[in-house]
């Protein structure tokens, strides 16, 4: 840098010497400023490419967070069905052993006063057979299928 310099500044023969000091300070500001802007330049691009992939990032962010609410949304659904069909299953139930107790009460009166034993055994036969749908159902209601269940899939972000 220095023999550009005095290359540039040797082939101007000015007479005074004030003159030649001012260009030659004019020359060096110059020098001094390109290189300043060059750096300035560089640490801008730097920043600016550092910028472009936080932007990239956030996109990708902003994609996964999307397919992440599909996938949320179909599960909740999934378990809302679920939940709604449990609670329909336990009202229905519920149904079935108010008809129940009900019918037995029907028969308490019926047969109260006349045959106790042939009550007791009905009775008896029923509560066993009531036992038997309720452990049945409770069996189905475990066997649910697989995809009916909520999954939860964490991805990492690329």
């Amino acid at each position: 840098m220095g023999n550009i310099f005095t290359d540039i500044v040797n082939e101007i023969n000015l007479k005074p010497s004030n003159s030649k000091t001012l260009l030659k300070l004019v020359v060096r500001i110059a020098i001094a400023l390109i290189i300043v802007a060059f750096g300035w330049g560089q640490i801008k691009v730097l920043r600016l490419n550092k910028i472009n992939e936080v932007e990239k990032t956030l996109q990708e962010n902003i994609k996964v967070n999307l397919e992440l609410k599909k996938e949320m949304q179909e599960g909740f659904r999934v378990v809302n069905n679920r939940i709604d069909k449990v609670y329909d299953d336990g009202n229905k139930a519920f149904n079935d052993w108010t008809i129940f107790s009900k019918d037995q009460l029907k028969m308490v009166i019926d047969y109260g006063e006349t045959n106790k034993e042939m009550l007791k055994r009905m009775l008896d036969l029923n509560m066993v057979e009531k036992a038997k749908t309720v452990e049945n159902k409770l069996e189905q209601a475990k066997t649910i299928s697989p995809k009916d269940s909520l999954k939860i899939v964490v991805k990492p972000i690329k």
